[in-house]
């Protein structure tokens, strides 16, 4: 069953990206940003959008205990039934809390987005890779010579510099749903934005792009510095000609064509306190801490992968190779491969290797994926152009800069470090399987023909992968975007409900009939799209 659930997932996000990449093709051909240009209208609605609200206590109370009703026996119900009970009395522990969140709701343009950023979050302290860090893997590209590894690596460049000057210019129009305007802030989020360790609660370095004119460029756990945009006399910037930046990523890829002997790339791939602790060792050197501050300062960064001995860059992609591309854009593939080739702290990452393989990691304090998608969408879109590198930059751009390699000064104390740093990164991706399957049968077409919401169908699907191989449901997350609202990121939709445990019974009754069984999977499915909504469109959520 979960095979062939996670193969109709692809088969989903194929037909999804075909929909989305169309209106990508509308946005302007931007190359520079004027500070004193007219503004587009990407944030017209944020002043009208409404704030997250907060349940009722009441309901609040009743949706926990929907919640758990699958999750537990009778006698712990029972019990949890008192407890809530005595929590939610008049002038009660339970109403006094209440008070203070609608208080704070009151003063607050979102009464959870500060709490929200730092335990879900900056507060996090295991390792940002895998746990945290969502990537998105893209096609298999033809690569016949260094020339068109470059060529593409180029193009990557300047489709997502492009971006980020529409971001600046506030060009990207504003996305509206049915239930009307979203909020557009995590576009802003995405404009060079580092995550930074510190000793509890990490913090993000924003560098606003008129002081931010380079990107970082990785190569063989090298880091270079690259000026990409240059500035223009009224304060603004244009990106430089893309014949510059092609040459420059030529000059890369030949002065590094060693990996570095000590990868300080891998402490981004750390237990937080520990490459917080590693920081601070690195910073005491003048010279550490100067290319520290360049690669935090970076509008993003651009990874020159190794070829991969299991992909063959000349053929078509096959089912390991995609299993391949989508760990290095995950993980990496450990430190033998290019997982030390990274600064996973960085809230876009994109990677291109010469053999075709490329994608994106993205630093999910600064942004979730919906947004972070959009960024990739487009640069998928530019690379297919012929045209992409072929822009007038404005005669006022005459200073184009060499790359700069980034130096470092390693002690034994950050030598120990950068070593615990690999064998930590190397267990996590031994201990992480995962595979990509293609499925060709059917897509979300047929779901909706059935009048059923295909995300709720894999969400009910799953809870029935899970109930088979264990014999019970289990606490449940599925992300449901809150961009309805200010400030709005997500929350939780508890796909485990009394209705899909049901189902699950149901479907392993030997005796059911298989109407009972279609009767239950669709109130089950129409059950967890009603949960969906409430969390969306109305704000309320456990």
């Amino acid at each position: 069953m979960s095979f062939r659930l996670l193969k109709m997932i692809s088969s989903n996000s194929k037909r999804r990206v075909r929909n989305m990449t169309a209106g990508q093709k509308q946005l302007p051909a931007l190359v520079s940003y004027h500070l004193q240009g007219p503004m587009g209208d990407m944030l017209k609605h944020q002043s009208s959008l409404p704030k997250l609200p907060v349940p009722p206590l009441n309901q609040s109370l009743q949706k926990y205990l929907k919640a758990i009703r699958p999750l537990v026996n009778d006698k712990e119900f029972k019990r949890t039934c008192g407890v809530v009970e005595e929590f939610g009395k008049r002038n009660g522990a339970g109403e006094k809390l209440q008070k203070l969140l609608e208080d704070r709701a009151k003063s607050h343009d979102s009464w959870l987005k500060e709490w929200w950023d730092c335990v879900a979050y900056l507060g996090f302290r295991e390792s940002v890779v895998i746990n945290s860090n969502p990537c998105i893997t893209h096609p298999k590209y033809p690569i016949v010579d260094e020339s068109s590894f470059i060529k593409l690596a180029t193009k990557t460049v300047v489709a997502i510099g492009r971006y980020m000057l529409l971001i600046k210019s506030e060009l990207l129009p504003p996305e509206v749903t049915r239930n009307g305007p979203l909020c557009m802030s995590q576009y802003v989020n995405l404009l060079s934005c580092c995550r930074v360790p510190c000793s509890a609660v990490d913090v993000q370095r924003r560098t606003p792009i008129e002081q931010s004119h380079h990107i970082i460029v990785a190569h063989n756990d090298h880091f270079y510095l690259l000026d990409i945009l240059s500035p223009l006399p009224d304060g603004g910037c244009a990106l430089v000609p893309a014949n510059h930046i092609e040459e420059q990523l030529y000059k890369i890829v030949e002065s590094s064509a060693t990996k570095a002997q000590h990868p300080v790339g891998a402490l981004t791939s750390e237990h937080r306190d520990r490459w917080y602790n590693a920081r601070e060792r690195l910073i005491v050197d003048p010279v550490n801490k100067t290319s520290l501050d360049k690669i935090e300062r970076a509008q993003f960064v651009l990874c020159l992968d190794s070829p991969h001995p299991g992909i063959n860059p000349h053929s078509s992609v096959t089912a390991n190779e995609l299993n391949i591309m989508n760990g290095r854009c995950l993980h990496g593939n450990g430190s033998k491969y290019d997982s030390c080739n990274r600064w996973f702290d960085h809230a876009i990452q994109a990677f291109v290797s010469s053999d075709g393989g490329s994608g994106s990691n993205i630093e999910h304090s600064s942004a979730d994926g919906v947004a972070a998608v959009q960024i990739d969408l487009y640069t998928m879109d530019a690379i297919q152009s012929e045209d992409l590198l072929n822009y007038d930059t404005p005669a006022s751009v005459l200073e184009l800069n060499p790359a700069q390699k980034l130096q470092w000064n390693i002690t034994p104390e950050t030598r120990k470090d950068i070593e615990a740093a690999k064998l930590s990164i190397d267990s996590a991706v031994s201990d992480c399987d995962h595979q990509v399957f293609v499925f060709e049968d059917y897509g979300k077409a047929f779901v909706k023909s059935h009048k059923l919401s295909p995300d709720s169908f894999i969400q009910i699907a799953l809870q029935l992968t899970f109930y088979k191989i264990y014999g019970h449901l289990t606490a449940t997350y599925e992300s449901g975007s809150t961009r309805q609202f200010l400030y709005g990121r997500t929350d939780t939709i508890r796909a485990a409900s009394v209705e899909s445990l049901a189902f699950c019974r149901a479907m392993l009754d030997p005796i059911a009939m298989d109407t009972d069984k279609a009767a239950k999977l669709v109130n089950s499915v129409q059950v967890h799209r009603q949960y969906v909504m409430e969390v969306a469109n109305i704000g309320l959520h456990v």
